[in-house]
């Protein structure tokens, strides 16, 4: 658990990666492409899933960056309106938004390859 709190910290203060709420959702996805992790902290597949995206996000922030690509997470035990009105079924989901317009779930979303291939094709 204390891992899982370190890197959303980390994440938080970092240029490109926004922890997302549903007080600044909808102003913050309207502009870019969006790839939107929506976890449950207490989801045993998300804490899985948290390093995976944090390597993600680390390996690809630079080159994304220049591209308006953004990345972005919601926790969905604090925002449950928020995932509601996204559909979200279960954790952890992947979802690309482009310019506020949700572009359902990103294929094969929770591994490596398929999240760094998605986010490329951009």
């Amino acid at each position: 658990m204390k891992l899982a709190t370190l890197a959303v910290a980390f994440l938080s203060v970092v240029s490109g990666y926004d922890i997302l709420d549903t007080a600044n959702f909808d102003a913050k996805t309207k502009d870019g492409i969006w790839l939107v992790k929506f976890y449950s902290p207490t989801c045993p597949w998300s804490r899985r899933f948290a390093p995976t995206w944090t390597k993600v996000y680390e390996d690809l922030q630079d080159g994304l960056s220049v591209k308006d690509v953004f990345f972005g997470e919601v926790d969905c035990k604090a925002n449950r309106a928020l995932c509601d009105s996204v559909d979200i079924d279960g954790y952890p989901t992947v979802v690309h938004f482009d310019q506020g317009a949700n572009k359902g779930e990103v294929p094969g979303g929770q591994s490596y390859e398929s999240l760094t291939q998605f986010a490329k094709s951009l």
